[in-house]
């Protein structure tokens, strides 16, 4: 069925969703917590606990022996590659099937328009949005997180946190409805190229993911943070006045009633509700 038209159906599945740059020889909390579900998962049902494909990248022969050696080292033992180099391969119902029958597929970092440009609408699509559906584990870091949104941010200016851009955005693959999502957050100053992203499209609700940060995302309804950074939620849905405009497409953009929410590691927030959870610990007496 093209994806399209499909009806759409809440997924049973998990997202977990890396702002890129995840610690890969400390403590490893991310990776960790991947590692933990593709073990959870060896039930005889699946032929790989893990697929790792590199489709986002231009030296997939690189970036795919350092994942599968650490993922062996956190104890997942059935590890496949899910090989896309161009579309045809996207269209191998034998590559359609390696996703169909794993229970964690993990995209790594790249260039978040190679993954939506190769994979599209095709069997190895199909075959991730059924697994995923049905409660499969999907991981995505940098471009792969990039890419998990509905609304896809595929370039604009970010060394300049104050100024904001008129943004080239795209599709995404869609696994999350109604965001828009950017990684290395902090890190390369993306806080104007988030807002403009929001500005572009008011009903998308922005996250910004810092580097070695997560967000997992149960069931599309709500997200737990984990990892050493933050993420940064921006709201347009109450913004008052944009001056965004053809002839106000960058520099300093005055926007009113932005609302941004600040979220820590083991934080959560509602993505129906779009408020983030106060702890139990830390909730005021009734």
């Amino acid at each position: 069925m093209d994806p399209i038209k499909r009806q759409y159906t809440r997924p049973k599945g998990t997202l977990i969703i890396i702002g890129g740059h995840e610690d890969r020889e400390g403590e490893r909390v991310i990776l960790k917590e991947v590692a933990r579900r593709a073990t959870a998962r060896k039930n005889g049902k699946h032929s790989k606990q893990l697929v790792i494909t590199a489709v986002a990248s231009n030296m997939p022969d690189e970036v795919i022996p350092e994942y599968e050696r650490i993922f062996k080292e956190l104890g997942v033992e059935e590890i496949g590659v899910l090989e896309i180099r161009n579309v045809d391969d996207a269209h191998s119902e034998e590559n359609a099937r390696l996703v169909l029958d794993t229970g964690v597929l993990f995209f790594t970092g790249g260039d978040q328009l190679r993954i939506t440009s190769q994979v599209g609408v095709t069997p190895v699509y199909e075959a991730m949005y059924e697994m995923y559906i049905n409660g499969g584990v999907i991981v995505g870091t940098s471009a792969g997180a990039a890419a998990m949104s509905e609304i896809m941010l595929v370039s604009g200016e970010s060394d300049e946190s104050n100024e904001i851009h008129a943004l080239e955005m795209g599709a995404g693959l869609g696994l999350l409805k109604e965001v828009v999502i950017d990684s290395h957050f902090a890190e390369r100053g993306r806080i104007g190229r988030l807002l403009g992203a929001v500005a572009q499209n008011p009903r998308s609700l922005g996250i910004g993911i810092d580097e070695d940060t997560a967000i997992i995302v149960e069931q599309s309804q709500q997200l737990r943070v984990i990892g050493s950074g933050a993420i940064y939620m921006v709201e347009g849905r109450f913004i008052s006045y944009s001056a965004l405009s053809e002839k106000n497409a960058s520099g300093i953009l005055s926007m009113f009633d932005v609302q941004l929410h600040v979220l820590g590691e083991g934080y959560q927030f509602d993505l129906h509700t779009r408020r983030p959870i106060l702890p139990r610990n830390e909730a005021p007496e009734s």
